[in-house]
């Protein structure tokens, strides 16, 4: 048993509890993304501008409403009211929308900005956007976090001291800087620390107590997490050309991206791959980038190390927030994975993940100490006295410098 209480919530704990019921994403809908954050993580002050996007690709148009949503720490629904975290009202309809301009591929890019003349946020805490259709269905959701800092946290990285994990895991360590931290602490207070690994809201772990008090400071010692690999990439910016991934690109009824076929790096060992931990970065050249760029069907190719027709074999990333959907599942076709998605011009880190029967996932990655990753540490507060916890405070590190 660990020594303090561990909420884990990690890609077999996750996925073993939904994969009865695989994530749906709309087959019209790319590109969703939130902007606007200092932070890799999207997180923002209450006065803060918060940017968010989509694109449409159905030819038809249509009518799409928001709603804004309020979360506890585990992303479970608050107990607050929306009067009390909205300032205005929501189920408001999206007005600010644009065509493609020049592309091969028709689309709509839809934006939402908040505040804005419908709504501000009153508190901090976890939120998202989710997206409606007009006859009020739910379609899909991009989370956020509003924060309302009080105290500060300080995040280092190491590898990991079990011998056992020694050459596959990392080890976090939270400091938490405060005047008088029994009022954070005591029984009339409830702290909770999150610790989320490159954006995955699949992969975090909640720790209900520090190990340490000591001179004003919360101590959090040796918090566990698998190191990974380093995500995998492709750039499409430059829609008709080839670059180190890119092999081939055909124009048909629209562009076609070829890709280099991937291997199974379980049993590899470490090389180290620049990425930018899982997320995407829809390319700029164009005056416009929101509607002139256009979008490619991106051929993958997963040779495994050994073939099961029971697997079923998926790719994940930021794109399309982790989840493993039938919209980007691979087929075996001989001895090699295949599936064609449709992505829209600039750079996207990506990795591949096999379910296999008794919902187990194989991740075709392997595990090294050396992966960088990037870590946020949330800090949520709420008083007994209060209905919704809020975020105090946060801290973002990457492990480019772990200590060995």
């Amino acid at each position: 048993m660990n020594k303090f209480s561990i909420t884990i919530l990690l890609f077999q704990l996750i996925f073993s509890k939904n994969l009865s019921q695989f994530h749906v994403l709309p087959d019209n809908i790319f590109s969703a993304k939130i902007t606007g954050s200092n932070l890799n993580y999207p997180v923002f002050n209450l006065k803060d501008k918060i940017f968010f996007s989509f694109d449409d690709l159905n030819i038809k148009k249509s009518s799409y409403y928001y709603k804004i949503n309020h979360f506890d720490f585990e992303w479970k629904h608050s107990k607050a009211l929306k009067s009390e975290y909205i300032d205005g009202y929501d189920d408001n309809l999206i007005e600010t929308f644009d065509n493609s301009y020049n592309t091969l591929i028709d689309y709509t890019n839809y934006q939402i900005s908040i505040p804005n003349e419908d709504l501000k946020l009153k508190i901090s805490g976890n939120y998202s956007i989710s997206i409606h259709n007009e006859n009020g269905d739910f379609l899909f959701e991009k989370k956020f976090s509003v924060l309302n800092k009080m105290i500060s946290t300080n995040i280092k990285i190491k590898r990991s001291t079990d011998l056992k994990k020694i050459d596959s895991h990392q080890n976090i360590d939270i400091s938490v800087t405060c005047d008088n931290c029994n009022k954070f602490i005591g029984n009339s207070s409830d702290l909770k620390l999150v610790i989320l690994k490159n954006n995955n809201w699949n992969d975090y772990k909640v720790i209900e107590r520090p190990d340490y008090f000591l001179n004003n400071t919360l101590i959090f010692k040796d918090i566990s997490f698998e190191g990974g690999n380093e995500f995998l990439n492709f750039d499409n910016s430059k829609i008709n050309s080839t670059n180190i991934k890119v092999y081939k690109t055909e124009l048909n009824d629209f562009y076609e991206t070829y890709l280099r076929t991937d291997i199974d790096r379980t049993n590899s060992i470490y090389q180290y791959n620049p990425d930018i931990n899982g997320s995407f970065v829809i390319n700029n050249n164009f005056n416009i980038p929101e509607i002139e760029n256009d979008y490619t069907l991106v051929k993958f190719s997963l040779k495994p190390d050994r073939i099961d027709e029971k697997n079923r074999v998926f790719i994940i990333g930021e794109f399309n927030d982790y989840k493993i959907t039938d919209k980007y599942e691979l087929k075996l076709n001989d001895d090699i994975y295949m599936g064609e998605f449709k992505f829209k011009q600039g750079f996207y880190n990506y990795k591949y993940l096999s379910v296999l029967p008794g919902n187990k996932v194989k991740k075709y990655a392997g595990n090294f100490w050396e992966t960088q990753n990037i870590y946020n540490a949330l800090l949520y507060q709420k008083k007994l006295t209060e209905k919704y916890y809020k975020l105090i405070s946060i801290s973002e590190l990457s492990s480019v410098n772990i200590k060995n």
